[in-house]
């Protein structure tokens, strides 16, 4: 046989062998990956259910190279509830040898808190975890702001850095001034103007909606309530119990509130109020108050309304707070503030919670 055709024969020899040994190695290594998938499958649907957890999203993809192989990327909720101290720790426990975490990562982010676990055998990853727990939106307005100035104001615009927004009666002696300062520290500020309330009341404002009062007189009020508080996006009314419930008059701030560009939000001083769901009905950004947070200047009172407000931020993802200024109200939002679990909940202006 001549040495060319032998050469060539070993060679075909050579390349066959080195074939069936990659298709060897190819079914050896997919052997291999399917077991070690399917037992950290099996790991995995047990522990997150022995956790109380529930799979939101799972998607498989086929993944790298030579061999390609299965990597499931599952999206877990977090209950809310849940202590997230205690999470990785737990994340740990529920995943020993021969399952390896081959990475963990935490992240605090604007809408939610992650924890990304990547599972696996060896150095080859079959499954991407990924905890998430939703934040909620709480939003807190604190009412009547421009009679004084001292130590309640100062401590809620320079002490407290957080999202909040404030709310300025237009005409009281401070309104300007306090507008400016709000600004300058990052607060969001709204226009609180008076309206007429049911009853006998006493009348000291500059600028009050009154009922029967024409629609011209009404646009005119704003504009100047509008130049007295500076940076002022929205409004909000003070007292109008009677006003809110009054479609003409109502009808007639909405007008003038879209036409400043503001958006609006109602006190609900009163249950029959109509003046969210008109505003909404006229195409104008609005929201409404849930929970008034201190009708009574206690710490204790304070602190069981807050916790009414995360409930109800829990059921509809947000919730506004109404509270007003002075000592007591400040001092306790301020260890209320320090002490909220970030990585729940989220604390927003006003204006990122209109619908």
């Amino acid at each position: 046989m001549p040495k060319r055709i032998l050469r060539s024969f070993f060679i075909g020899i050579g390349v066959l062998a080195a074939v069936l040994s990659l298709i060897l190695f190819y079914q050896f290594q997919s052997q291999v990956y399917k077991r070690g998938y399917s037992q950290i499958e099996g790991r995995v649907n047990r522990e997150l259910k022995t956790l109380g957890f529930q799979i939101k999203k799972k998607t498989i993809s086929e993944e790298g190279f030579f061999p390609r192989h299965k990597v499931a990327k599952i999206i877990v909720n977090i209950p809310f509830n849940y202590p997230l101290d205690k999470l990785k720790g737990e994340i740990n426990k529920a995943f020993p040898p021969p399952v390896r975490i081959l990475e963990s990562k935490e992240k605090n982010l604007n809408n939610q808190y992650q924890i990304q676990v990547n599972l696996g055998f060896k150095n080859t990853v079959t499954h991407l975890l990924k905890f998430i727990l939703k934040k909620v939106k709480i939003a807190i307005l604190i009412d009547d702001f421009g009679y004084s100035q001292g130590e309640a104001v100062d401590t809620l615009l320079k002490e407290i850095n957080v999202p909040l927004t404030i709310s300025i009666i237009p005409g009281t002696p401070y309104a300007k001034k306090i507008a400016e300062e709000a600004h300058q520290n990052k607060k969001e500020i709204l226009i609180h103007l008076p309206m007429q309330p049911k009853g006998n009341f006493n009348n000291r404002y500059r600028w009050i909606i009154m009922e029967g009062m024409k629609d011209k007189k009404i646009n005119k009020i704003l504009k100047s309530a509008s130049k007295d508080v500076p940076y002022a996006v929205g409004l909000n009314n003070h007292m109008g119990s009677l006003i809110t419930i009054r479609k003409r008059e109502m009808e007639a701030i909405l007008r003038a509130v879209k036409e400043e560009g503001l958006f609006f939000v109602d006190s609900r001083t009163t249950s029959s109020s109509i003046a969210y769901a008109l505003a909404q009905k006229m195409g104008i950004r609005s929201s409404y108050r849930q929970i008034f947070l201190d009708n009574k200047k206690e710490e204790s009172y304070i602190n069981s309304q807050f916790k009414k407000l995360i409930l109800l931020a829990r059921k509809k993802r947000w919730a506004l707070g109404i509270a007003h200024i002075n000592k007591v109200t400040v001092l306790t939002l301020k260890k209320l503030i320090r002490q909220l679990d970030k990585r729940k909940i989220r604390l927003v202006y006003v204006s990122q919670i209109l619908s």
